[in-house]
């Protein structure tokens, strides 16, 4: 089944507990490896945030930025120990949290993942609140822990209406619990928000209509979508529906 992937972040610099110098240097090799990394060139990013761990070994920022680039090249251990280590520096920053905790959900460790994201959820200067209910939900979803689940993505959708994964978690959760009308009505609301970003939800629509009360509708949307989303994802969970409706 298709989800919305937890989102990695990228940062802001901030000042680190060294001389003001070495401090201003690592901030400058901070900002080129969070350049770098947006610009899809993660190998020269990594040199960059490795040199600013040398200039300022507390800078958080470099070590969690440095994770993330190291997961895009498939390292998922050497992330692992990146995210640690920007723990030590601070254990209760958010950003840290929610990137580790994303890294956790994609593994498949669900407990983790719970444990990062609530934990961000104490940093009363975090301001995606709604990101991490979103992440939050997707990860109490796998664990099975489904009312956890469609309270956390209500609650993400009730704090950012536009935010398109958050009726895209909530809709997994509903459709989990066994509550096809109000998954359909979450699912409804991805499409009313973020039309653009909405097959994923069709799909999701056609697909339980199909298992229901509208077989022949559902059935029908279900071979329109995989026609047009041939050869992705999409059209291969359209069509996985359309064999088991």
């Amino acid at each position: 089944m298709l989800r919305y992937a937890p989102l990695l972040l990228l940062l802001a610099p901030a000042l680190g507990c060294v001389g003001k110098q070495q401090v201003q240097r690592a901030l400058a090799q901070t900002d080129l490896g969070a350049a770098y990394y947006r610009e899809g060139n993660p190998e020269a990013a990594i040199e960059a945030l490795r040199r600013a761990q040398e200039l300022d070994p507390r800078n958080w920022r470099a070590s969690n930025l440095l994770a993330v680039a190291l997961l895009s090249k498939g390292l998922p251990e050497e992330a692992e120990v990146e995210f640690k280590r920007a723990l030590r520096i601070d254990p209760t920053e958010a950003e840290i949290l929610v990137n580790y905790g994303a890294m956790k959900l994609r593994r498949g460790d669900n407990d983790g993942a719970i444990e990062m994201f609530t934990k961000a959820m104490s940093d009363l200067d975090y301001r995606n609140v709604a990101l991490v209910l979103s992440d939050l939900s997707l990860a109490y979803t796998e664990a099975g822990r489904l009312p956890e689940a469609v309270g956390a993505a209500r609650e993400a959708t009730r704090r950012a209406p536009a935010l398109c994964q958050g009726w895209f978690h909530l809709g997994l959760a509903e459709e989990k619990s066994g509550h096809p009308d109000e998954a359909v009505e979450a699912y409804g609301g991805l499409i009313t928000n973020c039309p653009a970003d909405s097959e994923g939800a069709r799909v999701r629509i056609a697909c339980i209509q199909a298992q229901g009360a509208e077989p022949e509708l559902g059935r029908q949307s279900l071979r329109e979508l995989a026609d047009a989303t041939r050869g992705t994802p999409l059209g291969d969970e359209a069509r996985a529906c359309l064999t088991g409706s």
